[in-house]
């Protein structure tokens, strides 16, 4: 799949129902039941979707850094001394900032008792 923008109706149909769903309950939070009253500017609409919008990219972020850091187990490579080191079973919860705001990460660590440093082996996997 290519990380160019996604169109909805790329989506398999059952995550477009599901992403309707999420919408009409999302608005219904925010508007009512009857949705936005007639004062409500198209701007206030948009800003709201913005909102929303940043609300599900700070969980998308959070889901898939989860899965991700899954994927690191068993042993790295100290970056300094190329030792190769033990991934810690507890990782580091930090905050990463993104674009639409904190995300609440858990990142592998290791200790490479060669250096007696800490390193992350996800570092050169996270871009500035």
């Amino acid at each position: 799949m290519s990380m160019d923008a996604l169109d909805r109706t790329e989506l398999p149909l059952e995550a477009q129902k599901k992403l309707e769903e999420c919408v009409a309950m999302l608005a219904a939070y925010r508007f009512g039941e009857q949705g936005p009253p007639l004062e409500t500017t198209f701007a206030e609409i948009e800003m709201f979707g913005h909102h929303v919008g940043r609300m599900v990219a700070q969980a998308v972020d959070e889901k898939l850094a989860a899965q991700h850091a899954d994927h690191f187990q068993g042993q790295s490579e100290c970056p300094a001394c190329q030792h190769s080191c033990e991934i810690v079973n507890e990782p580091l919860q930090r905050k990463m900032q993104t674009t639409d705001g904190d995300v609440p990460i858990s990142e592998p660590l290791c200790h490479c008792p060669v250096c007696n440093r800490d390193f992350f082996p996800s570092a050169d996997r996270f871009e500035d």
